[in-house]
């Protein structure tokens, strides 16, 4: 093998080297990507019901408390 072809397959062992690592690297960001989106929907799904629980907490108190209101000026009244 002259220098010229030693030179050559040195070359395209490191471009191939090189691509191999790039295309696994970028895979396995896009992989990690999906990932992260899965993981901030299920974070959102559980924010969304976390909000909804306290909604639903504060409306019943909130008619608990006009109930008892309505009846302490209705007993008032009579």
């Amino acid at each position: 093998m002259s220098s010229h072809q030693s030179s050559a397959v040195t070359a395209a062992a490191v471009l191939t080297a090189a691509t191999v690592i790039v295309v696994g690297y970028r895979l396995s960001r896009g992989h990690s990507t999906w990932r992260d989106l899965h993981e901030a929907r299920q974070a959102l799904r559980s924010t969304r019901r976390d909000a909804l629980v306290h909604t639903v907490q504060f409306l019943t108190s909130a008619l608990v408390i006009l109930g008892l209101l309505f009846a302490a000026a209705f007993n008032a009244a009579r």
